[in-house]
């Protein structure tokens, strides 16, 4: 292939790249269509820059003679390793911000041609320009490059096939079989000294009893609430039920599938995914604070998580190569919180100094989506019961309550990432108190086992070392309460019984 030919051949496929580029940000539409009533500025911004590169590529398309003539004097000055370098990394980065930002738009097909056919442009241009013998050197350099990449990539995963401890389930949570941490917390209402382990699930309890058919089992679902991080094993309120049921059924047990962050949305893929393999005999979920994102940030509340399933899922559940840089990804640039060995308090109460916005009668008003949350609890307890598992459901207790004192004191943590306007306690209160009533009124609907522990659970910081995570004393009450309720619910259900 002739220089010229090889040039306007790159250009083809720059021009190629572009129009698919160009196609999907001006077949998308913002949230926010300021402009025409469909894009945002930004993204009409980026619209004007690929339109303009994209007449500019089609005109040089049509004149490689000029363009070679003009660039060759400045291609030639450039080593013959970075047509190899632009080659190999350019589409290596392309491909991991692909997999590490499940965006919308990085998921549709037009954008994934496109942009992939732009990492290698640079590479092929560079390479089009160079002079014949310098060329060949270059494409040998390159694949030189790109064997080497591929022995790395093969040698990296098999390390870490070898170093980290694997779950049998998806990767995406985490699970990690037989950890220890010993927690030297500074935490008020929390033993320092405790220990955090994990069972052969990478649940957190005892290892699943052998004659597993025999026994009553129960594995608790839920976020950072549910995992007690910074309790000693035997003090989460999962154990405390656990110990509570034995006294009258000495064959039960119960495993802590606590995740931090874990949302309705992710509750419905843990009993999909994990339970599904497990098959306990009832799933008990402490839900609703990790579903406030909405309510506070709108749009933004959406988490970007890997797609359930599809090609970014195949890779993700077979590399740990990749497992091992979403980790980063998450705890670096989401700040996804890490089990640490010292923990400050970081809880303390700061008065409002602004008006925040009236709410409106209806909180559900605040939602993009108002029935998003009650149809993830649905196909939920839709999941449960195709598995045979019964489901039963506890409300998230809080330490503020919606009354003047907490009106006063501003919700400060942030947790999800702030709001766009300041928000007070008793406000966060009430937008809880909505979720949890939500919860209730689907579970009467749907005849499923409920418990109102946010009704139960003392507003005191006797119970919580900040605005939602229990002390000791805190899983201690709602270990207690759960027990109880469930005692009352499995013997009415015929589930469990008194032993002799």
């Amino acid at each position: 292939m002739g220089s010229t030919t090889f040039l306007r051949t790159t250009l083809g496929i720059v021009c190629i790249a572009l129009a698919f580029v160009f196609f999907v940000f001006f077949t998308s539409q913002s949230s926010d269509g300021t402009i025409l009533g469909r894009w945002s500025p930004s993204v009409a911004g980026v619209l004007l820059v690929l339109f303009l590169s994209l007449v500019t590529a089609l005109a040089l398309f049509t004149i490689p003679g000029v363009v070679q003539k003009r660039l060759f004097p400045v291609v030639s000055r450039i080593p013959d390793i970075a047509a190899g370098i632009l080659l190999t990394l350019l589409p290596v980065l392309f491909l991991v911000i692909w997999f590490l930002f499940p965006v919308p738009i990085l998921q549709r097909k037009s954008f994934v041609i496109g942009a992939a056919l732009l990492s290698v442009s640079p590479g092929i241009l560079v390479t089009a320009l160079y002079e014949p013998s310098k060329r060949k050197t270059a494409i040998g350099g390159t694949v030189l490059m790109i064997i080497s990449l591929v022995i790395a990539f093969v040698i990296a995963e098999l390390a870490l096939h070898v170093l980290l401890p694997r779950s049998i389930f998806n990767p995406r949570f985490g699970l990690k079989p037989y950890q220890k941490v010993t927690l030297e917390v500074d935490l008020p209402g929390v033993t320092p000294g405790g220990t955090l382990s994990t069972n052969m699930w990478g649940l957190r309890g005892e290892d699943p009893p052998v004659q597993w058919d025999e026994y009553l089992t129960i594995v608790t679902v839920g976020g950072s609430t549910t995992a007690n991080y910074y309790l000693d094993d035997d003090l989460t309120w999962s154990r405390v039920i656990q110990n509570r049921l034995r006294e009258i059924h000495p064959l039960t047990w119960v495993g802590n599938g606590g995740i931090p962050r874990h949302s309705a949305d992710t509750h419905f893929l843990f009993v999909r995914e994990v339970l599904s393999i497990i098959k306990p005999d009832i799933a008990l979920f402490l839900v609703g604070v990790n579903d406030m994102g909405p309510l506070l940030r709108g749009s933004r509340g959406t988490v970007d998580r890997l797609p359930d399933s599809g090609i970014r899922q195949s890779l993700f559940s077979r590399s740990m190569v990749l497992q091992t840089l979403y980790k980063i990804k998450k705890v670096y640039m989401d700040g996804a919180p890490v089990i640490s060995q010292s923990v400050d308090p970081y809880y303390h109460e700061v008065a409002m100094t602004e008006e925040e916005i009236p709410l409106p009668e209806d909180i559900h008003e605040l939602l993009e989506d108002p029935g998003y949350y009650q149809r993830r609890i649905r196909l939920i307890i839709q999941e449960c019961r195709v598995l045979g598992i019964t489901p039963v459901f506890m409300t998230q207790p809080l330490l503020y309550q919606d009354n003047d004192y907490w009106r006063g004191v501003l919700e400060t943590q942030q947790w999800v990432g702030g709001s766009d306007r300041p928000i007070s306690a008793a406000t966060f209160s009430r937008m809880l108190e909505m979720l949890n009533s939500d919860l209730i009124e689907i579970c009467i609907q749907e005849d499923v086992a409920v418990l109102d522990l946010a009704s139960e659970v003392p507003h005191s910081q006797d119970y919580f070392y900040d605005s939602m995570h229990m002390t000791e004393a805190g899983a201690a009450f709602t270990g207690n309460i759960a027990s109880e309720f469930l005692i009352n619910y499995l013997e009415s259900e015929e589930m469990l019984w008194q032993e002799d």
